[in-house]
């Protein structure tokens, strides 16, 4: 049974590095018929499905991605809700979900990834992934309106505060940790433009160009780093 589903689960990680994305996902959810509680598969399933309707188009589409995201990140957070990894899905599944929230909802959702991603960080404070998320956070707080701002704080309190600096520094943090996260090094090299640090940005996006890319996402994030260093030029 065991051997089984580890060919399963190779056969998924195989199928992610040829950028098939949703026969990936198909592999996994067939291991998990045997082993319905394997958290990484879980946790993966979670990842692949918002990276898959990120890529799509059409909203409703993208939407019941989410919604399958998840569904994945809760059975995940059942079999054992204390682990980093856990956290962390829940927590980027809320990223998503929040483009489909009212205003109110909007607020309370905010509040809800950063409460997930400090939990995340407090099982494992090197998960790189927790801590680009949390950069992720501080970056589009920070570029929020005054007034969205102001509600925020508003409807939530003690609500942290967020600035670009902060996201630069997590950014940084989370590539010592892994250098070859693709997403985390495109969004850092962005950062830095803004801040006006084009000099940094270009050096980081011409080191992420040589990099391999692992799954479909990286492949397209790395076209969009291909785009930002040409405008940067």
């Amino acid at each position: 049974m065991f051997a089984q589903q580890s060919t399963l689960i190779d056969e998924a990680r195989l199928l992610e590095r040829q950028f098939k994305t949703m026969e990936a996902i198909k592999k996994y959810e067939s291991s998990l018929i045997k082993d319905p509680a394997n958290i990484p598969v879980l946790v993966r399933l979670a990842e692949l499905y918002c990276m898959e309707g990120q890529s799509i188009g059409n909203e409703e589409q993208r939407k019941s991605m989410f919604m399958m995201a998840g569904q994945y990140a809760e059975k995940a957070s059942s079999a054992d809700s204390n682990r980093a990894d856990v956290q962390y899905a829940q927590a980027m599944v809320i990223g998503k979900m929040i483009e489909y929230a009212s205003i109110k909802d909007k607020t309370k959702l905010t509040m809800q990834l950063r409460e997930k991603t400090d939990k995340a960080l407090n099982f494992d404070p090197n998960f790189a992934k927790a801590i680009y998320t949390l950069a992720k956070w501080n970056d589009e707080v920070a570029s929020l309106n005054p007034a969205a701002r102001a509600a925020l704080k508003f409807m939530n309190k003690g609500f942290p505060s967020a600035s670009v600096e902060e996201a630069v520094k997590l950014y940084e943090k989370a590539r010592k940790l892994d250098p070859g996260f693709i997403v985390n090094n495109h969004d850092l090299a962005l950062a830095y433009k803004k801040m006006g640090k084009s000099l940094q940005a270009i050096d980081l996006l011409n080191y992420q160009l040589k990099l391999p890319a692992k799954t479909k996402e990286d492949q397209e994030v790395k076209l969009k780093s291909k785009q930002l260093l040409e405008s940067l030029k």
